[in-house]
């Protein structure tokens, strides 16, 4: 925010260390969402363009590559900014994880309509990635099973990839969001999550796909709906956060128990499931204003 070369310095240097420590282009993702959110997009570029000429000038000097560094970082930072440019022009916390939700959906329509076997392809995919590990595994350790492990795993893939790029998204914006709200208007940012409630047609889609998952008889089509239901968990499990934060923000403990809730979504995944349920079920239930009610 206090100038443009710093905030290319922060940008591109922060996908430059991204090859040492993956997670920080993240970071890099939610600085340019912050700048989208406060300049908007015609600013932002004078931002984007040097910053991508940083990380094509580094990946040829450092990784000897120009084009996969590139594509990298614009892979990191363009869903980034269509989504901050979304919540800027509709001041719309739900619109902007629409706008994050619908290409995911899409992107898995699109690769069950494009590629003939999408499982088949996965399944290349990721024996090639964990091949080498297969082969230094120690004496005794299942690789036939591994191997079957990934065939159906490489079913779901689709969606997997979709829906944990969705979520990353959103995870950046919802942190620029955070840092535009320190910076410019203290207290927003949680106001503004807090009431966090996509279109009901969301809801009514999530159903058309896990019932068509679970009933339908051709096992290419059901195949489909599973994967686009992964999407609408990412979706719910976003909803459910923001409901248990408004359920537990009046109590005295609350950020104990929301602390402990973060654990155990890392320690535990299967907890994420009634965190999903409570994000699907308060389109018709209302948990938040319904508590309010009753208090």
């Amino acid at each position: 925010m206090k100038g443009r070369w710093q905030a290319v310095l922060v940008i591109a240097g922060l996908v430059c260390l991204s090859f040492m420590i993956p997670l920080v282009g993240l970071l890099s993702s939610a600085a340019l969402g912050l700048v989208v959110l406060r300049q908007g997009l015609p600013a932002a570029s004078t931002v984007l363009v040097p910053s991508a000429v940083v990380v094509a000038v580094f990946g040829g000097v450092v990784l000897g590559s120009v084009a996969a560094p590139l594509i990298y970082a614009l892979l990191l930072w363009l869903p980034t900014a269509v989504a901050a440019w979304v919540l800027r022009i509709s001041r719309r916390i739900d619109w902007a994880l629409a706008s994050v939700v619908v290409p995911a959906l899409v992107a898995v329509l699109a690769v069950y309509g494009l590629v003939g076997d999408p499982a088949e392809f996965w399944s290349e995919k990721l024996t090639l990635m964990v091949q080498p590990l297969l082969d230094q595994a120690p004496a005794g350790f299942d690789a036939d099973g591994a191997r079957s492990g990934l065939r159906v795993a490489a079913h779901y893939a689709t969606g997997f990839v979709s829906a944990g790029s969705a979520l990353s998204v959103f995870m950046t914006l919802m942190l620029a969001r955070w840092w535009q709200s320190l910076l410019y208007n203290p207290g927003g940012f949680r106001t503004e999550f807090l009431e966090l409630r996509p279109s009901p047609a969301f809801a009514y889609a999530a159903l058309v796909s896990i019932g068509g998952a679970m009933l339908l008889p051709w096992p290419a089509l059901a195949e489909l709906m599973w994967n686009l239901g992964l999407v609408f968990f990412v979706l719910y499990l976003m909803v459910g956060i923001a409901v248990i934060h408004s359920l537990l923000s009046r109590r005295p403990a609350g950020k104990f128990w929301l602390a402990g809730l973060y654990l155990l979504l890392f320690v535990i995944p299967q907890v994420a499931i009634p965190v999903v349920l409570m994000g699907f079920t308060d389109v018709w239930m209302d948990w938040r204003h319904r508590r309010v009610a009753g208090a």
